[in-house]
């Protein structure tokens, strides 16, 4: 058995060496302008996209336009836009009980 997965190995080991000889070793230097290079292409990542359609409803994006107009016709929205009460009809804040019992013995 070690035999053959030595000969596995092997094998594998020198498939990968010929690969790594056929190989251009020589690299074009980055910096030499005269070094031909394939033409840059713009591919959008949008281009094959469809909008999501449900029903006939359009996707939310194309539909918010709408709706904000509806809540924004609005006069009043769960009370907050509802006005300010008067000064005088603000509610009293309540004594603590120790404070309020402290001050009755001083007078």
């Amino acid at each position: 058995m070690k035999l053959k997965l030595w000969v596995a190995f092997g094998t594998l080991l020198t498939a990968a060496l010929g690969a790594q000889a056929q190989q251009n070793s020589r690299t074009p230097d980055p910096a030499d302008p005269s070094v031909a290079v394939p033409a840059t292409v713009y591919a959008s990542a949008m281009s094959g996209y469809t909008p999501a359609m449900k029903d006939g409803v359009p996707p939310p994006d194309k539909s918010w336009r709408a709706a904000n107009d509806a809540v924004g016709g609005q006069t009043a929205h769960a009370g907050h836009q509802s006005p300010a009460p008067a000064p005088g009809d603000a509610p009293r804040r309540a004594e603590p009980a120790a404070a309020s019992a402290e001050q009755h013995k001083h007078h």
